[in-house]
């Protein structure tokens, strides 16, 4: 039997996403396992009382509506445990990747064929997610690694291609327009256990490039998009293993993605900061992909 793990950093606890996630179709010859790592409870006042703006909100804005349905009601422990989700409570070290390394200090990896990594502030658009990243079906995206360029050489021209299984490393979006297109955000992405068997002591090194980066031990409220800002530069130092770990970009050769647009697919509109109605990082562009989808799909 293959099996798909699913980790989950516990921090800004939408219901919507527990839910959802829990209700994905299970492929056939395939068993899904849920973790939610959690630095801070559900029931903490600062978890609830960070969303209750949102809750009361009466608003015209699609972007607010679609962060209400995010946050509908608070929810708690015993509610994502009924939704089929372990849950952990671990120091609030920091995020992204770093969920997976404190989950692995109490269990193996190897157990699993597929490890989802994914932050708890995305709204989950289909229940079809892992019936198709497993699909020979699936058209996702390549990249080119011969027409890599840009000042920094983050960017790559794409392909569509079939999911042929070969990939190693599958995220959610990627633009190609973006300097840094090229950079994982950890927010919602796919690693086959062979890729984790590359990583150094098989763990996401969560530094800048071997510089320690700033810990929140002990901290349960909020600290908006420039208060965690520094925990942005584990991307790129994965971004860096990805590049120079095997020769000839072998492992950029393995990565795909979901869809061309950054945080958005038909599968998951990726959260920033805990709200589908931030893009400070991205700017109209996001909102305009993220209309589209949402077209596409009849949500408005």
């Amino acid at each position: 039997m293959n099996k798909i793990l699913v980790v989950a950093t516990g921090w800004h606890f939408s219901s919507h996403f527990y839910e959802n996630m829990g209700k994905q179709i299970v492929p056939e010859s395939w068993e899904i396992d849920y973790f939610c790592v959690a630095h801070r409870s559900p029931e903490n006042e600062n978890t609830i009382k960070e969303k209750d703006h949102i809750r009361n909100a009466d608003s015209n804005n699609f972007l607010i509506q679609l962060d209400q349905m995010m946050y509908e009601y608070s929810i708690t422990t015993k509610q994502i445990e009924e939704f089929g989700w372990e849950f952990m409570i671990e120091d609030n070290t920091i995020g992204d990747m770093e969920c997976f390394n404190q989950w692995s200090d109490t269990y193996d990896y190897r157990d699993y064929d597929i490890i989802l990594v994914t932050h708890d502030d995305n709204l989950i658009l289909s229940d079809e997610l892992f019936v198709d990243v497993v699909s020979n079906n699936t058209k996702l995206y390549k990249p080119l690694v011969e027409s890599r360029y840009g000042v920094s050489g983050h960017q790559f021209n794409v392909e569509i291609v079939n999911n042929d299984g070969k990939w190693l490393f599958l995220d959610n979006g990627y633009t190609q327009s973006i300097s840094k297109a090229f950079e994982p955000r950890g927010s919602f992405s796919f690693y086959k256990k062979e890729l984790i068997d590359l990583l150094p002591n098989n763990k996401f090194d969560m530094s800048d490039r071997g510089k320690p980066i700033l810990t929140r031990i002990g901290e349960t409220n909020s600290v908006g998009y420039d208060g965690i800002g520094g925990w942005n530069s584990a991307a790129g130092t994965f971004r860096d293993f990805l590049y120079e770990t095997l020769p000839e970009l072998e492992l950029v050769e393995k990565s795909r993605w979901l869809s061309n647009t950054k945080r958005v697919s038909k599968y998951c509109i990726e959260g920033e900061r805990g709200f589908v109605s931030n893009f400070r990082a991205d700017g109209i562009q996001y909102v305009n992909d993220l209309k589209k989808q949402l077209e596409n799909l009849e949500w408005i």
